[in-house]
């Protein structure tokens, strides 16, 4: 008995110092599952993925709407439990159209699974936005105020989906086909799962910011285009969330930027919830609930209580990862709706300081922290860099992107096993339009480790870099950047739109695959500092 006893002390100690050396190497020895001691076959997002999925969430070629049939919902996000509304509007008055809802995940490669569907609506016209022609056409209930290029629909609600108890967290799509074929989209948000291991978080601010629907966005106004960050004075101030968006068959951004993502997480079981960055807004401690936060897509406008909040939570050690690029750029404020739903209007003067444009945010002279303007003016003095590492250079329309490659100088442990070479060039258009790079600024954080060195080449002609990094925090959270906005496609084979200049190439790369597993692994746990 004692012999026994002897030698379970032993091994017991032998395991605690593997575990120990693991843990000082900057690696995850533990999986995620197995740091909180859940089985795989009880987290959520496995079980989930475990029911049959369908292609039927894609939009057929020729199918897509453009006037057609238009939808909103009610809420970035909801609940299990609660109600979400939906305001529809057909073309013609009387057109019958049915409503089709699905998640979207792994699902044996599927992409999606269908949830509910609501056959034999009948339509009503309540207006429609042309984007061909960019007019908005008999929308009589429509608020538009041509001083901000605030435009609210305000239709009558269509129909209010009550959402099962047992509804999966998770990014939805309501899809909407009309008598004729023609489909267009509406997403949404199921949130709960509240402590799990990683919480991946909508840049619902975003797509608010750049959705032209109505004839103004925070970029554009009527035909007025502007292909560079705030220099079109006719561009909208205020944008609302209480209309359709235009974009990616009424997607937004998410099947561009963010379904890649979804997928592989996905597919790999990993223990996730998702939320709005309005919900991040309205409640920024939640993520202390959370291992690490995931900011995914084109995450480009944020509030004072979202970055409050996330600094908190790296402060705390929660681990911060940045999937795509040109995050935390802008500052902006959310007001109410016409009807007083709260946080259903974002506000962005983009007032420049810095360049000298006389302010127009009539907070300049209230509250100079809540000014909306970039993050790196020095109003503000908070750079983007201080928080992510890295920082937004610059952006091409000539190109969707560039290979992704491994820095020359690249010495990390995340990269072990995953047979991404130092120099070597990996994908294509994996480096979107838009990138990030280390700044020397004074505001980078200590220890900053670069992963990734990839050339680009801007508007102008003019070379540039894109940077991927991470740095470890004096908190011991690990803040992962990719750099790319387009990096996360190299996780799955899924793109809503194509590449020609790809053509014959792979789309998934496995040694990248490879490297954001480490990284979500490295993401929740604490490391020495």
């Amino acid at each position: 008995m004692r012999l026994r006893f002897v030698i379970g002390v032993v091994f017991f100690f032998i395991v605690a110092a593997v575990a120990l050396a693991a843990v000082m190497s900057g690696l995850s020895f533990f999986t995620p599952r197995t740091i909180i001691g859940d089985s795989p076959s009880g987290n959520p997002i496995v079980v989930e993925n475990n029911h049959l999925g369908t292609e039927g969430w894609k939009i057929p070629a020729g199918k897509e709407s453009s006037s057609q049939i238009q939808a909103y919902a009610s809420a970035t996000s909801v609940l299990p439990g609660q109600k979400l509304t939906f305001y529809v509007s057909t073309q013609v008055e009387g057109t019958s159209y049915s409503i089709d809802i699905y998640r979207l995940g792994w699902y044996g490669g599927t992409g999606g699974r269908q949830m509910t569907s609501v056959l034999y609506q009948t339509g009503h016209a309540q207006g429609f936005y042309d984007p061909a022609n960019r007019l908005l056409v008999d929308c009589h209930t429509c608020h538009i105020d041509p001083k901000t290029g605030l435009v609210e629909a305000n239709w009558q609600p269509s129909y209010v989906l009550a959402v099962p108890p047992d509804w999966t967290t998770g990014i939805y799509l309501a899809k909407f086909t009309d008598a004729s074929g023609k489909q267009t989209y509406t997403p949404f948000d199921v949130r709960s799962n509240a402590h799990s291991l990683y919480v991946a978080v909508t840049p619902d601010t975003t797509y608010a910011a750049y959705n032209i629907w109505g004839g103004y966005s925070l970029y554009q106004a009527g035909s007025n285009v502007s292909t560079d960050e705030g220099t079109d004075s006719n561009r909208g101030v205020k944008v609302s969330f209480d209309r359709p968006y235009t974009v990616e068959n009424g997607s937004s951004q998410v099947l561009g930027f963010e379904a890649d993502a979804i997928h592989w997480m996905e597919s790999q079981g990993y223990d996730l919830s998702y939320i709005s960055d309005v919900d991040l807004h309205q409640n920024p401690t939640q993520l202390l609930n959370h291992h690490a936060y995931l900011s995914l897509g084109h995450d480009e406008y944020w509030t004072k209580e979202m970055r409050d909040g996330v600094e908190l939570a790296r402060n705390s050690g929660v681990g911060l990862a940045f999937l795509g690029a040109d995050a935390v750029y802008w500052q902006m404020r959310f007001e109410p709706d016409s009807a007083g739903t709260p946080d259903r209007t974002s506000v962005c003067y983009k007032v420049q300081t810095a360049s000298h444009n006389l302010p127009s945010d009539p907070f300049y002279s209230k509250d100079k922290t809540r000014l909306t303007t970039q993050w790196r003016d020095p109003a503000l003095a908070r750079p983007e860099n201080a928080l992510i590492g890295i920082m937004f250079s610059d952006l091409t329309h000539q190109q969707q992107g560039f290979p992704w490659s491994v820095s020359t100088h690249a010495d990390s442990s995340l990269l072990e096993g995953t047979g991404l070479l130092p120099g070597q060039q990996y994908g294509c258009g994996l480096v979107g339009y838009e990138w990030d790079r280390a700044f020397a600024n004074g505001a980078t954080p200590q220890g900053l480790h670069v992963l990734g060195t990839s050339k680009t080449v801007n508007n102008t002609k003019k070379a540039d870099t894109s940077n991927t990094t991470y740095y470890i925090a004096p908190s011991g959270a690990m803040v992962f950047a990719s750099g790319s906005i387009y990096w996360t496609l190299a996780l799955d084979n899924y793109r809503f739109q194509k590449d020609q200049s790809c053509t014959g190439q792979s789309p998934s790369v496995p040694g990248m695959q490879k490297l954001m597993a480490r990284v979500m692994d490295a993401l929740v746990i604490h490391h020495p500092v």
